[in-house]
């Protein structure tokens, strides 16, 4: 298998489960994108425009060394935030989501061997990432967005319970 092909497999298996996750929510009657799970876990709202951002960082921030493709957004759902939601609307973090998941898949199509071995470099990048290929921030990127997918499930599962 190729890398393309792995990496488009990667994608399609996170929206498939974070889509899932975002149908269960709202079966389960939690809409409200400010609900904060009782561990004090980040708001349903955070988490999901976090995840867009997380496509916008790799990408956009990583890849190509440069400022996000929506920093208003970006700035708010970043690590190191409060975790709450503030108000942006349900449609507009779909939207980022996608047209980030779709901008991060159109490069890696394009992407030659060369790109994808290329190293992160210092002054460029937080130091978790500094030494890594691009090949390997692309693997981050999924793993990061699978692990707040996870999120998601908690936060229905809390929500489940605080409705017993």
């Amino acid at each position: 298998m190729k890398d393309v092909e792995l990496f488009k497999l990667a994608a399609d298996s996170t929206r498939k489960w974070r889509e899932m996750e975002i149908r269960l929510l709202e079966e389960t009657g939690c809409k409200d994108l400010s609900y904060r799970p009782r561990t004090g876990m980040a708001s349903l709202g955070w988490v999901l425009a976090h995840q867009a951002s997380i496509y916008d960082f790799s990408l956009n921030m990583l890849i190509k060394a440069g400022p996000p493709m929506n920093p208003t957004l970006f700035k708010l759902y970043t690590p190191g935030t409060s975790g709450d939601w503030v108000g942006t609307s349900k449609d507009e973090i779909q939207n980022y989501y996608d047209s980030g998941e779709r901008d991060f898949l159109n490069w890696i199509e394009g992407a030659s061997e060369s790109d994808l071995e290329r190293r992160i470099e210092k002054g460029n990048a937080p130091s978790f990432f500094v030494g890594m290929t691009v090949r390997e921030v692309i693997a981050s990127a999924f793993t990061h967005l699978d692990y707040h997918t996870g999120h998601l499930t908690a936060i229905r599962k809390d929500w489940e319970k605080s409705r017993q």
